[in-house]
């Protein structure tokens, strides 16, 4: 189960029913019933989820729906419906929009109208809770914070004033400075003659014990799955983190620095200022990114990297030194 439902309700729906909404030609019972959604590799019996192009590495069990194009439905085999569309990955959008009709983080009441507040918190002034909050001992929450329902907040945290937490769960020792936002929507779409989409985004937030969130960072939720920060983890001011990506333990990133959808920061790696890291792209453990460099493959354990497209720092610096004596010699200047 993919499907956050801390943070989410499913409505359950038949596999013909789901047909009918995207528009597909099923292969398989008409009253299987549909509760959940997952990534393709992780999908059990009753969950839907979408292939586009080959499938690679583990494959859904028997009694998984499949949005799947024609070309790859003959190669699940009979014991896995599928639900065949042109655009799977659209057509999986809109199967989970009717499977999670609501993803608004909901309601906010004042944080002294709420009950169930644990007394040895201290609340600011301003604050708005959600329902079913969690607040644990000795932790300060500052002025104008809101919290939505469901955020499990950890002991002896401090919540920096005008923070929004939705959709996650906070461990213990935290700092979230001021105006940070976490578990908002991330920034996923297809698309289409019509425009862009955009997709549900039904994970949540993990972030471990004694992580710093600076000022102003963006920390989105998972579209399936949680975006995950672990332990000791350092994010500086303004520090965008997307959908789905992992920053392991003691990992350090300073200001400005986005990572894109699926990312991967190892354990103890460090990030310098403006540096951009892509999709699905890997930072090993113990790497360093210096600053202003765009990471576009993965980078491995312990490797420094520099510059764009990011490659090893003393390469480049070699290179760079190089170009310039050429340059020296033709009489140009380096500009």
């Amino acid at each position: 189960m993919s499907i956050d439902t801390r943070f989410f309700t499913i409505v359950p729906q038949t596999a013909a029913a789901l047909a009918d909404i995207i528009g597909a030609e099923l292969r398989g019972l008409p009253d299987a019933l549909v509760e959940g959604a997952a990534s393709f590799g992780n999908a059990k019996a009753g969950d839907i989820t979408f292939l586009r192009g080959e499938a690679d590495g583990a494959r859904p069990e028997a009694g998984t729906i499949v949005v799947t194009q024609q070309a790859q439905a003959d190669k699940l085999g009979s014991a896995v419906m599928a639900l065949v569309v042109d655009n799977p990955r659209l057509a999986f959008a809109r199967a989970l929009t009717r499977l999670v009709p609501d993803t608004s983080p909901g309601s906010v009441a004042p944080a002294d109208t709420v009950s169930g507040m644990n007394k040895n918190c201290d609340i600011g002034p301003g604050v708005m809770l959600g329902a079913d909050v969690t607040v644990g001992d000795g932790t300060t929450i500052g002025a104008g914070v809101i919290i939505h329902k469901g955020v499990r907040i950890g002991q002896n945290c401090h919540i920096d004033a005008n923070a929004v937490l939705s959709h996650c769960c906070i461990g213990d020792d935290v700092t979230v400075q001021p105006g940070a936002v976490i578990g908002s929507a991330g920034f996923g779409f297809e698309i289409t003659d019509d425009g862009p989409v955009p997709l549900p985004h039904v994970g949540g937030v993990e972030i471990g014990s004694s992580v710093l969130i600076g000022a102003g960072c963006c920390i989105d939720r998972g579209t399936l799955g949680p975006t995950r920060i672990g332990d000791q983890a350092m994010l500086d001011n303004l520090v965008h983190v997307a959908h789905n990506c992992e920053i392991g333990a003691r990992a350090v990133l300073t200001a400005q620095i986005g990572l894109a959808g699926g990312a991967v920061i190892g354990e103890g790696a460090m990030i310098g200022g403006q540096a951009g890291i892509g999709p699905s792209t890997r930072v090993g453990k113990g790497a360093v990114v210096m600053a202003q460099s765009g990471v576009t493959k993965d980078v491995e354990d312990g490797a420094t990297v520099a510059g764009f497209p990011a490659s090893d720092a003393r390469e480049m610096w070699r290179e760079r030194a190089a170009l310039r004596r050429l340059l020296a010699k033709s009489g140009r200047k380096d500009n």
